[in-house]
C-alpha cells in the first residue's frame, strides 16, 4: 500500500531526502530510494510497502531471530515485507530483501530469481490485522525481520504502538542502519532488537555491503540500549572476508565497552548464498574461536549459532557460573531461574528478560 513517507525534508526542483536510514537518500521526482520501497512523487515521498507482507505471518521459536536471553522458548509472531536498504553479497534472504514493490504495494518484482524464480503476491494487512492474528496465534511477542525493518518506519511505529497498547512486544532483527531521528521514534514501541553488526571494518562495508561506514551502526546500537531496548548483537563470519581474529576482539572489546557484559553475542556460519555461492562455509574452530576471545574479552553470554559446536548452546550465571538455561537446538530441555530472573545459586542479576519455558523443538 502506498503511503506518505515521515521523516523526510522537502528540497528544491522537487528532490526530498529521506531520513529514515543512515543512507539518507536524495530522491528526484519520479525516483526511488536506495532500497526500492520510498519513492518521490512530485515532491512528496511515498513508502509502497505500508502493510505489504511477503505473507500473513508465521510463529518462529524467539531464540530463531535470534534472541537467547528475551522470553526464552516463547513463539514469537514473524512478519516481513520486500527491499532493503542493504545489499550484501553473502543475504540469505535476498529472494524477498533484493526484491521491490510495484507502484502501489501489491506485487513484489524479482529482477534477480525472487520468490522461485518469478514476481509474487504480496498481501496487505493493517496493524489491527496483524493485532488480531498475533492474539489467535497465543503468542505475546511480535518480530519485524526477513528484510530490513528500518525502511518499513512508518508501519512499524504504528504496528508496535498499537502492539504496546495490548501487552505484545515488538522485536526489530535489522542491520541497525538508523538516524537519529527514527531512533528517537522506535526506542518509544519497540522491545528489543537483534543487530547485525556485520564486521568490524568499514572496508567489508563498502566491499560486501555497500554502504560507506558501519559507524552508524555502532550509534544505532549505543542509543537503543541506552533508551532502554534489550540488545542482542549477531556477527556472521564469513572466511576470509571478516573473520579476522583481531577485529574480532576489538568488536567484542566495544561491545563490553559501550553495550555492557551481560549483552549477547551470537556468532553465526555462513553457509555458501547469493553473490558468495563459491565461498567455503564457516569452520566450527573459526566460530569456537571466536567464542574464546569473547570469553576473553568479559562477555558473559557468547552463543555459536547455525551449526553443530559444543560451545555457545546454554547461558551460564554471569558471576558464579551456574546453568541457567540449557539448550538443544531450538529445544530449551532446562530453565534454572528464580522467577525474577536471577541465578538461583549467588542470586546475581542475569540480564534474561521475560518469563522463561521449556520446549521441545519447534513446538510451543
Amino acid at each position: 500500500m502506498k503511503k506518505e513517507a515521515v521523516l523526510y525534508e522537502k528540497l528544491s526542483d522537487k528532490k526530498v531526502k529521506c531520513n529514515v536510514c543512515a543512507r539518507r537518500c536524495i530522491i528526484n521526482d519520479g525516483k526511488r530510494g536506495n532500497c526500492g520501497t520510498r519513492k518521490n512523487e512530485n515532491g512528496i515521498l511515498y513508502t509502497l510497502v505500508y502493510g505489504s507482507l511477503i505473507s500473513r505471518g508465521s510463529i518462529d521459536p524467539v531464540e530463531k531471530k535470534p534472541l537467547y536471553n528475551y522470553w526464552p522458548g516463547h513463539g514469537i509472531y514473524s512478519i516481513a515485507t520486500v527491499g532493503c536498504n542493504f545489499h550484501c553479497k553473502h543475504c540469505q534472504n535476498w529472494e524477498i530483501s533484493q526484491t521491490y514493490p510495484n507502484e502501489n504495494g501489491t506485487i513484489a518484482i524479482c529482477e534477480e530469481g525472487g520468490w522461485r524464480g518469478q514476481n509474487f503476491p504480496l498481501v496487505e494487512l493493517m496493524p489491527e490485522d496483524i493485532i488480531r492474528l498475533i492474539k489467535k496465534s497465543g503468542s505475546n511477542l511480535l518480530a519485524f525481520t526477513y528484510n530490513e525493518p528500518l525502511i518499513w518506519h512508518e508501519y512499524v511505529i504504528d504496528l508496535a504502538t498499537l502492539a504496546k497498547e495490548e501487552g505484545i512486544k515488538s522485536v526489530l532483527v535489522t542491520n541497525g542502519y538508523s538516524t537519529p531521528e527514527a531512533s528517537a521514534e522506535l526506542v518509544k514501541v519497540i522491545d528489543a532488537a537483534n543487530i547485525d553488526i556485520k564486521a568490524f571494518n568499514d572496508e567489508f562495508y563498502k566491499k560486501i555491503v555497500t554502504v560507506p561506514n558501519f559507524q552508524p551502526v555502532l550509534d544505532t546500537s549505543i542509543y537503543w540500549k541506552r533508551n532502554g531496548m534489550h540488545i542482542e548483537i549477531t556477527n556472521l563470519i564469513i572466511p576470509n572476508e571478516n573473520d579476522n581474529f583481531e577485529e574480532i576482539r576489538n568488536m567484542c572489546k566495544w561491545i563490553n565497552k559501550n553495550l555492557g557484559e551481560l549483552t549477547p553475542l551470537h556468532f553465526s556460519a555462513y553457509h555458501p548464498d547469493y553473490k558468495l555461492q563459491e565461498y567455503n562455509p564457516t569452520p566450527v574452530s573459526t566460530l569456537e574461536q571466536a567464542y574464546d576471545i569473547a570469553k576473553e574479552e568479559g562477555l558473559k553470554y557468547v552463543y555459536i549459532g547455525n551449526v553443530s559446536s559444543s560451545k555457545g548452546n546454554d547461558s551460564f550465571c554471569p558471576k558464579c557460573g551456574e546453568l541457567l538455561i540449557k539448550r538443544y537446538g531450538w529445544s530449551i530441555e532446562k530453565i534454572n531461574l528464580t522467577k525474577d530472573n536471577k541465578c538461583p545459586n549467588c542470586n546475581a542479576e542475569t540480564g534474561i528478560q521475560g518469563e522463561s519455558k521449556t520446549r521441545k523443538g519447534f513446538w510451543f
